[in-house]
């Protein structure tokens, strides 16, 4: 019955999630990122706090991967909510002739970048759910803003993030208990 879920059946606390600080440079990242994705952990993003441990964006493979490669495909600023346009308005058709100039160099590149802080490449989490919210709400909210992950609070704190992967989840449970019986039928 997802009409009767909420965000307290879902999320995940806090406590038990990967972060960063938001001044940490770049390659710390990337090692944790690796460190997180070896250990096989459900995990593939990493919340970035500020020095009080506020919540104030998160990191993505998408975002660590974006960071190191060509400037005209970085988030634009200030506004790096989600999966942003390029930087780059140049050529409109097919762009994947720019992919050889990003491969001559690219270690070069990916060396310069490593102690940029991960403050300039996170994904902004500016909404909020609480632990009473339908997951309706919260679906909408992934979906228009178009983000993996938003924070949790209450009494203003946050207590946890709720994951689109943990939705999809219950999604594709609900999904296969009306789909699959049918297909049994067949």
């Amino acid at each position: 019955m997802l009409d009767k879920l909420h965000v307290r059946d879902l999320y995940v606390k806090i406590d038990d999630y990967p972060n960063i600080s938001l001044h940490a440079p770049l390659g710390h990242a990337i090692h944790l990122m690796h460190r997180v994705l070896k250990n096989q952990t459900r995990f593939r993003t990493i919340l970035v706090l500020d020095d009080d441990d506020h919540l104030k964006g998160y990191l993505s493979l998408r975002d660590l991967i974006r960071a190191v490669g060509p400037d005209y495909l970085h988030k634009r600023r200030p506004a790096a909510k989600g999966n942003q346009p390029f930087a780059f308005d140049g050529l409109r058709q097919d762009m994947r002739a720019l992919s050889v100039i990003w491969q001559d160099g690219f270690t070069l590149k990916l060396h310069d970048e490593l102690d940029k802080p991960v403050s300039e490449c996170m994904t902004l989490m500016e909404d909020r759910v609480t632990l009473n919210d339908p997951i309706s709400k919260c679906l909408y909210l992934m979906l228009f803003h178009d983000v993996l992950i938003l924070p949790v609070v209450e009494d203003d704190r946050v207590v946890g993030v709720l994951r689109l992967v943990d939705l999809f989840d219950r999604i594709a449970d609900s999904v296969e208990k009306v789909w699959l019986p049918k297909q049994q039928q067949r």
